[in-house]
């Protein structure tokens, strides 16, 4: 069993990778939310749109198979502790590193990027994280949302264990039914972003990419209950994987033909063809690239040498502590003379190495393990 997860393992350790490149991208032109930006996205240029095809190609799917890789190891812990011990254990494992980002992580990194200059940093806590006047999720608004669905599978556990009935075995979705649902994924998103567009939300929370979180993460526990992951089907992993390729330029060409390159945008939400084509475009990205990202490293990196293991040890780690490598190498390059793109792969370069040594030293401290 155990060799038989460690692709689960390395495709977390890639994910996590991927989002250190990808706030990276957002700093030199991509399209999205990041503490420090270090290009004018006024003007259009190739670079800015080229990264923002690409954060939207990965914001399509990425944080989804987080939540959904999180949701597949939960059925068994909660089987194993009960109730109590495994509730107690979750809110350790995401409570306490999720109050050290709101409270150090987060508002140290802010006031460095932004604020150093003009107050001292005792003064940025006086004036914006005591006060509460700003919110400083950033990244962890993920175990925000965690420790809510976490609360929601314990509800939902203490109700189902009173009905004594057995579940009928659910086989792996077929293409009709996986159709369906991209379908119904993207008209709810579109009704959601009629009052949360993206980028918008109480607590952190961008409520407007929730359908498809809330949908994967319901998805890994149903794929653990019925052993999904051993049944991928080779011919509907390779079908959706080139319907979530086919789908990517069609958002840029709608865009295009809808005046993107004038200046006309309004994909963020509301009753707008590019709103509904964004909306309805993101699930056949995700569900593409998830079956194929699952089907992928299950072949090729089912394994756990001594480098991928360290790696996947400390991934977690990283993900916490990745913006203030990433924002302090951004002002490190500030003023250099590169084009953004080459200093995109510097700094993310950088920022990697640099996140999970930081991470394996963080985890020497005794009692770091217990909750890293």
């Amino acid at each position: 069993m155990k060799q038989r997860l460690d692709y689960l393992d390395n495709l977390r350790t890639a994910l996590t990778v991927l989002v250190l490149v990808f706030h990276t991208s957002i700093a030199y032109g991509g399209a999205g939310s990041w503490i420090l930006e270090d290009v004018d996205k006024s003007e259009l240029s190739a670079t800015i749109i080229l990264f923002t095809i690409f954060t939207a190609v990965c914001q399509a799917f990425f944080m989804g198979l987080f939540f959904f890789l999180t949701a597949y190891f939960i059925p068994a812990s909660y089987d194993r502790k009960g109730a109590a011990k495994f509730l107690k254990d979750r809110l350790i494992r995401l409570g306490i590193p999720l109050a050290i980002y709101y409270f150090m992580i987060g508002p140290i990194t802010s006031w460095f990027a932004h604020a150093r200059e003009q107050l001292t940093i005792g003064q940025y806590y006086q004036e914006y994280v005591w006060s509460f006047k700003q919110t400083f999720f950033g990244p962890a608004w993920f175990l925000e949302a965690s420790i809510y669905f976490t609360l929601l599978y314990v509800l939902y556990r203490l109700i189902a264990g009173r009905v004594s009935r057995q579940p009928k075995p659910i086989p792996f979705p077929s293409g009709a039914r996986l159709l369906i649902v991209a379908i119904a994924l993207g008209l709810v998103a579109f009704v959601v972003r009629l009052v949360y567009p993206t980028g918008e939300g109480p607590l952190g929370l961008q409520l407007g990419y929730f359908p498809s979180y809330i949908a994967l993460f319901v998805a890994g526990i149903i794929a653990y209950r019925n052993g999904w992951l051993n049944q991928i089907p080779d011919r509907l992993a390779k079908t959706w994987k080139w319907v979530g390729i086919g789908a990517i330029p069609v958002l840029p060409i709608v865009f295009i033909a809808t005046g993107a390159l004038d200046g006309h945008l309004e994909f963020e939400g509301g009753l707008t063809l590019q709103a509904w084509c964004y909306a309805l475009w993101e699930p056949f990205v995700c569900i593409g690239i998830v079956i194929a990202l699952l089907a992928w490293f299950q072949r090729k990196f089912n394994s756990a040498g001594r480098i991928r293991k360290w790696m996947s040890t400390n991934a977690y780690t990283v993900y916490l502590i990745h913006p203030p490598a990433i924002v302090g190498w951004t002002v490190a390059f500030h003023g250099v003379e590169l084009p953004p793109f080459v200093k995109w792969v510097i700094v993310s370069l950088l920022s990697v190495g640099v996140c999970f040594a930081a991470a394996s030293a963080i985890r020497a401290i005794p009692g770091a393990k217990r909750v890293l």
